[in-house]
């Protein structure tokens, strides 16, 4: 995996770690030399198998499990995490992704999506900047989603939630400098979602200028960038084949029915 990032190597807190992204977010900065606070809601059983593996491999990890709709989880996912040391780098990737839309939305859907997608997020990066000591500098990295950038009224409360992480993710960058720097990604369609099949997940995948969509190892690439490039912030990394270049009226998930 090379090793020119060990240098900067710390302890890294990466919030919905057990499976799927965060999974391998976990397991490939794990190899990289970072010790990985990997966090999970209830996906106890996947997050014990991703630390087996991580610790066979030689990394470094521990388990936090953490409700992010609650206040005092969050809090005390922050103090678990720092009980041993410093972290140094946030990953802001745990989501709510329930479908609604505009004739289906309620006040409960927006609560519960901004609660875990903004509120959390919100949290965990004051928290963050308020352990890191008078020598460290930190990094903070927010998993948005490409649509913002093509815009659909699909999965009408997650897209809010996501666009006010968005304004999180900027507004964190002018409160927190110059000690804490904060970037977000926004991967297109990376796994199937939406219940797709494979086919359809494939189908959709490539429905781009560039007839392929975001990688996970793209996504590792684009938070490798981020870590090492102590200038940026405030900024936000596309990764999701053009689509924001022809944004489609739908989500991926519904294109087999357009």
């Amino acid at each position: 995996m090379g090793d020119h990032n060990n240098a900067m190597a710390g302890r890294m807190l990466i919030t919905g770690a057990a499976m799927r992204i965060g999974a391998e977010m976990a397991a490939h900065f794990a190899a990289m030399g970072w010790h990985i606070i990997l966090h999970y809601h209830s996906s106890e059983a996947e997050a014990a198998e991703q630390a087996r593996q991580i610790e066979a491999s030689g990394g470094r990890v521990s388990l936090v499990a953490a409700d992010l709709s609650s206040e005092d989880d969050v809090t005390r996912l922050m103090a678990a995490a720092t009980a041993d040391g410093t972290v140094t780098a946030l990953v802001n990737n745990a989501s709510l992704f329930r479908y609604d839309d505009a004739h289906t939305v309620s006040f409960e859907a927006i609560a519960a999506h901004m609660t875990v997608n903004l509120s959390a997020p919100a949290l965990l990066t004051r928290l963050f900047y308020q352990q890191l000591g008078a020598q460290d500098k930190g990094c903070v990295i927010n998993m948005l989603d490409a649509k913002l950038f093509g815009i659909n009224p699909d999965y009408f409360s997650y897209t809010l939630s996501k666009s006010a992480l968005l304004c999180l993710s900027q507004i964190s960058a002018q409160a927190y400098a110059p000690k804490m720097r904060v970037n977000g990604i926004a991967p297109g369609i990376t796994l199937p979602s939406g219940g797709q099949t494979e086919a359809e997940f494939r189908q959709s995948h490539k429905r781009n200028l560039l007839g392929q969509g975001a990688s996970i190892s793209e996504i590792v690439a684009a938070m490798q960038l981020i870590l090492s490039a102590s200038s940026m912030t405030g900024e936000v990394i596309v990764l999701d084949g053009g689509v924001h270049l022809q944004p489609p009226a739908r989500d991926v998930a519904f294109y087999e029915e357009s």
